[in-house]
């Protein structure tokens, strides 16, 4: 009787893995590198600026609320002076990859707008509005003392009252007004920071930046239409940059061959272009979706493997031959 318990357990255990007899499986994929990062211009899109005006509309339309105006996205042009990367090259992160400077008459508009004028011009009529407000207002209060005492008319007490309202709303209005310019030039100084650099201020807008990389590896690939001199005005694809050891495979696989692969199973991987060499990878990914959902046709899932690359041999995009030893015994 002891044994049933044991017995049971073992049966449970057996029924719970999938028992697998000893086959190669070969499928084809790609090398790709996994931090494939592609460096844009500062340009903004056309669905950015679209998505811009209807948040900047909403905004006008809250005005007299809370409402935080959106930062104006970057639809100037940008002078290419020298390219400072190329392909093949190591890069560490933010390491500067294109110098590039704005055209003179629109480095004097960015000027203009985080020159924060208006914003000295709306001070300065606020300051002249409230000190009216205080010299109404206490003229109001001598008028209302000499009414106590029968030396000044309704009338004039009740114009003055007038007076003192319509002053008051005057500074209320230009107190709001104050409020959203210096919202707006705030953004306008984020987003003059973000293309001139940190130094950047409302007195000085360097002449010079620079494009940066997000990640640090190497180049993988370089826009060869963008050399020194030339301007782009939208956004433009200038740079591909990723790590490439370890390298990655990506390869589509058949669902019957994928119910017999493991995370951790090795493979040997043999390129088109050296066929007389193998590589060992590791299959570090099995997805639980297909990429494909049509009904009449099987279904693939795209399955990476880890490759060690320490010399750079491998190249991103190698068509490769993936072969893997599964086991005799369950999975």
């Amino acid at each position: 009787m002891r044994l049933l318990p044991c017995l049971a357990a073992l049966i449970l255990a057996a029924s719970s893995c999938t028992f697998a007899w000893a086959e190669e499986i070969t499928f084809v994929g790609k090398t790709y590198s996994p931090n494939h990062m592609e460096v844009l211009s500062p340009h903004a899109t056309p669905e950015e600026l679209k998505v811009f005006d209807a948040m900047a509309k909403e905004v006008k339309q809250k005005r007299g609320e809370d409402a935080e105006p959106p930062v104006k996205p970057f639809t100037g042009r940008m002078k290419v002076t020298k390219m400072m990367a190329d392909i093949g090259h190591k890069v560490d992160l933010d390491q500067r990859l294109l110098e590039y400077a704005f055209p003179p008459e629109d480095l004097l508009s960015e000027r203009r707008k985080v020159s924060q004028a208006e914003i000295r011009s709306l001070e300065a009529s606020a300051e002249s509005v409230r000190a009216d407000v205080t010299s109404k207002r206490k003229k109001l209060e001598e008028a209302r003392l000499r009414h106590s005492r029968g030396s000044a008319s309704d009338q004039e007490v009740s114009d003055m009252t007038k007076d003192l309202e319509l002053a008051k709303l005057k500074e209320r209005m230009l107190d709001e007004n104050l409020r959203f310019e210096k919202e707006m030039a705030k953004g306008e100084l984020d987003l003059a920071k973000a293309k001139f650099g940190a130094k950047t201020t409302q007195h000085h807008i360097p002449g010079v930046s620079w494009i940066t990389t997000p990640v640090a590896g190497y180049v993988l690939w370089a826009n060869p239409e963008v050399k020194p001199g030339i301007i782009l005005s939208k956004k433009t694809k200038l740079f591909v940059v990723g790590s490439m050891d370890p390298i990655l495979i990506r390869a589509l696989v058949h669902e019957i061959q994928l119910s017999k692969l493991r995370v951790g199973d090795k493979a040997k991987v043999v390129f088109d272009t050296l066929p007389e060499k193998s590589f060992e990878a590791s299959i570090i990914r099995i997805p639980m979706t297909a990429n494909q959902t049509d009904v009449q046709l099987p279904s693939h899932f795209e399955v990476e493997l880890s490759l060690p690359n320490p010399d750079l041999f491998l190249k991103e995009g190698m068509r490769g031959q993936v072969t893997v030893q599964i086991p005799d015994g369950p999975r």
